[in-house]
């Protein structure tokens, strides 16, 4: 398997931890979107979208983050990607971290990393949105971890990498994780578990 892949991408990073937390091997190769390398003819024909992560598994080429986690997944018989019906509960939080989650926690990563680049000033009221999201959406997460360990039952599953990523976020963007206690408990597991050290930001 090859993961065209950056270390500055969160949803790169998921994947990585994923990986070694199966004990899983993969060529990598790193796409540098950022000097245009996404828009190249050859990297649009893995990926038409220009963007990052990409996977190629023989005949199998597969993006979207989510989407190459149950994948990698699906290659070993674990309970991470469960053949039962949890397996709608752990899609649940996949789409939950896709649609509310990762774009709360990217509003304000765009504003604080990504405006400097561009020698922009971070607008604050787009900063503010986003932690007033990302507060709305850690509570729901929060609620769910009051009752189990992990956000799709009492097991690790590849929802949680989906998920704790962003959190890794903490620091540099200010996040109110510590409000939420059951998340700080989860977050600090995730980070102790085989492959948790791929789910923090890049030093």
């Amino acid at each position: 398997m090859k993961l065209y892949s950056n270390p500055l991408s969160p949803n790169c990073r998921k994947v990585h931890a994923l990986a070694k937390h199966l004990g899983l091997n993969m060529e990598i190769a790193v796409v540098n979107i950022l000097a245009g390398a996404g828009r190249e003819p050859s990297y649009l024909a893995i990926n038409p979208n220009g963007k990052v992560p990409a996977l190629v598994d023989g005949n199998k080429t597969l993006w979207e983050s989510n989407a190459i986690l149950a994948y990698l997944a699906s290659k070993q018989d674990t309970t991470v990607w469960p053949k039962t019906e949890e397996r709608y509960d752990i899609m649940k939080w996949m789409s939950w971290e896709s649609c509310h989650f990762a774009p709360a926690v990217g509003k304000i990563i765009g504003q604080v990393i990504f405006a400097p680049m561009r020698g922009a000033e971070p607008d604050q009221k787009i900063m503010q949105q986003g932690i007033e999201d990302f507060r709305k959406y850690a509570a729901v997460a929060d609620g769910q971890l009051k009752t189990t360990k992990f956000l799709a039952g009492d097991k690790v599953t590849i929802a949680d990498f989906a998920v704790a990523v962003w959190l890794s976020y903490e620091k540099i963007c200010q996040l109110p994780v510590s409000e939420y206690s059951n998340l700080t408990r989860w977050a600090k597991a995730m980070r102790g578990l085989p492959g948790g050290a791929d789910l923090e930001t890049p030093r």
